[in-house]
Parts: C-alpha cells; structure tokens; sequence
C-alpha cells in the first residue's frame, strides 16, 4: 500500500542538478546505527536518485539491487533494509522525502533567479540631439564636453544617491563593490535608496546565522530586492538546516500530509518543534495530534 507525500510529485522538474546539499550532521545521526556497507548502499541509492532529478528508485526491489550494485547476499539484505527504513513507497517507485523535498527548494531559488535576471537592463537612453529638419553645425568638442558633464553629474547625483542607502543599511561590508552594484541596477531602484536599505534590512534581519547572508553587494547584484519580502523566520536566501525543517513540518501540518516520515523526523528534532511552537508556527496542540508527540508535550 503505497504512502502518501506532503510533497506533490508533480510540481517536479526537469532539469538535472549536478550538485547535491548533503547535511552532514543529520545524515551522521540519521546512519548512526548502520554499517558502513549499508552507508555505502545507502548513498549510491541517493546519487542516483538525484541524477535522474529525483524520479524515486523503480519499485522492482531486484532492479534497486542493480542499482546500487548489490550482488552478495549479504548486500542484498543490506539494500532492502536501507530501501524499506529511507524510502516510502509511492504509486510505482520508492522515494526518500527528505531529498526531494532539497531537490525542489533548490529549484525553486534557481527559477527565481532566472526570472529575476530577465527583468534585469536599464533601457537604453534616448538620444541628447533630437533629429531636426534640417541640418545644423555640430561642434564636437563642445559636445563632447557637454557630454561628460552631463555624465559627471549624474555620477556625483547617484554617488549621493548611494551614500543615502548606505547609511541606512546595518551592514556596511565591501563599500566600493557595493557602490559599482548599485550603479548598475535598475533607475527605478536606484532613485528610492530608502526602500532599497529598507529590503536589504528586512532581508538581513531575518538571517539568524549572519555568516550566511549576503553582503550588500552581492545582494544588490543577485537583484535581491526583487524577492518577496522576507519572512523572519524563513530564510529562503540561503540554506539553513533548523529553519528548512521548520518549514518542512509547517508545511506538512497546514497541507494535512503529515506522513510517518515526517512524524519521525520530528522526534528526531524536537528541538526545531520547540522553535516552531516559540516562534508561534506551530501550536502544541498540532505537534501533539498531527505529529504525535503526546509523549515529548505531556
């Protein structure tokens, strides 16, 4: 009887990632009890789940054998317990939860970003001489030095511009790239440097960990201030593992696909459960219905 996900398979997508986010620390705690034989098994089941962009292992138990190059009797074994504790069946394949639910929050950020950069380039400026009717004289000289003085006082314009963004964003790191970026974003953008510092602060005060947000200017050049708005305790900028499992059983919760999977990763991290219930994303009363933790929440 196959076991229903919190995550809709079908908002999977095509494209092949490379690279993999492997926490260390859960993985660790999560494969204490195991062999290193089955450690192995374990994670050429995972790599090639994730090259293949996370379709689930097919569920003919002799094939994930193959797959995870299991030919003693002993691997054998080793390969269905790793298949039977990791992966839920669903419809007709296996699939590890956990890394598909990586899999599409890495896609997502990626898709955002490409959209954020097709909305990126200024338009090009108009010409400073009109076309007339019928010709006229030109000094170049004259023009040319009309021309950088032009230049030269929108420069100084948005160099004040920049300087008003600056002082009111909290943290002030690698000042001159930071100026370069701003020249380069949008005018819109650049003319409200007071909302700007604004978004950049929101967006740095919802990063507990400040070792992982942005600096000013790769925040800029990442068009950062196109994101939505952030959350405080979302961080969807960067990758940090409390907060990703918070979601992840927030999610569960409020879509009613609180799995067996979940309920277990929610032992495991009581912890987060503790942050979830502080912070107001999660009730006790939900953590001890939807997640059956009567026992942690007497």
């Amino acid at each position: 009887m196959g076991v229903t996900m919190f995550i809709d398979e079908n908002s999977k997508p095509k494209e092949k990632l490379k690279a993999w986010y492997l926490f260390t620390e859960d993985f660790i705690a999560g494969t204490s009890h195991l062999s290193n034989e089955e450690i192995g098994i374990y994670m050429r089941l995972l790599c090639w789940n994730w090259n293949k962009r996370c379709i689930g292992l097919p569920k003919d138990i002799d094939t994930v054998k193959r797959i995870a190059s299991c030919y003693t009797e002993s691997e054998k074994i080793s390969c269905e317990k790793i298949v039977k504790e990791f992966f839920v069946e669903v419809e007709n394949h296996y699939q590890n939860e956990r890394q598909l639910q990586e899999y599409l929050y890495i896609r997502k950020r990626i898709d955002a970003s490409k959209v954020n950069g097709k909305l990126g380039g200024r338009p090009k400026k108009p010409s400073t001489n009109p076309p007339t009717t019928t010709s006229t004289p030109t000094n170049t000289s004259k023009n040319k030095g009309s021309y950088l003085l032009t230049k030269g006082y929108e420069f100084k314009k948005y160099n004040q511009i920049f300087n008003i963004f600056w002082d009111k964003i909290t943290n002030k790191v690698s000042k001159g790239t930071a100026e370069k970026n701003f020249n380069k974003i949008e005018k819109e953008w650049q003319d409200k440097p007071e909302e700007l510092a604004d978004l950049y602060n929101s967006y740095y005060s919802a990063i507990d960990d400040k070792n992982f947000a942005k600096q000013p200017a790769f925040w800029l050049s990442a068009k950062k201030y196109l994101d939505e708005k952030p959350q405080k305790n979302y961080n969807f900028g960067v990758i940090n593992q409390d907060e990703q499992r918070l979601q992840m059983f927030t999610d569960a919760i409020k879509n009613k696909k609180v799995t067996q999977f979940v309920k277990d990763w929610a032992l495991k991290n009581k912890d987060v459960i503790d942050m979830g219930i502080r912070k107001g994303f999660i009730t006790k009363d939900q953590a001890i219905n939807d997640l059956e933790m009567a026992n942690e929440y007497k």
